[in-house]
């Protein structure tokens, strides 16, 4: 839980190193039950750190701020179940955006994330992690 927890206080700072580094080399990042939605990325799974650098590239490029509360880190053997709230306002439209509750399931080996699955709800995540409401 611990390494989740740094890569939310990172991301918090804009510390896209050490975001990163606490990440495998070899990640999967599985964005097919949520969709990207931004940007010209049309490949729902990221493969490898580059992409997931990419990813954060663009991400970070669509918003003029953003910011993300982690509400729940839920322990589930050799996964962690994340809940977030995210706040942004868009750089080109201005627009305010609030995105509840983003539930994920990470999966922590050898002190690295290996795979990230990100679903439209915590129901989803919990279930998916083995873990009931």
């Amino acid at each position: 839980m611990e390494i989740v927890r740094r890569i939310y206080e990172a991301q918090a700072r804009r510390d896209a190193a050490a975001v990163l580094a606490l990440y495998d080399p070899d990640i999967v990042a599985d964005f097919s039950r949520v969709g990207f939605g931004w940007g010209d990325r049309t490949q729902d799974v990221c493969r490898g750190i580059e992409d997931l650098r990419a990813l954060y590239r663009d991400w970070y490029e669509v918003w003029e701020d953003y910011e993300e509360d982690l509400e729940e880190l839920l322990d589930a053997g050799e996964q962690v179940v994340t809940v977030a709230t995210g706040h942004g306002r868009g750089r080109a439209s201005g627009v305010e955006v609030d995105i509840k509750h983003q539930a994920g399931v990470w999966t922590i080996r050898d002190e690295k994330v290996v795979r990230v699955v990100w679903f439209p709800t915590r129901a989803e995540a919990l279930e998916a992690a083995g873990l009931s409401e």
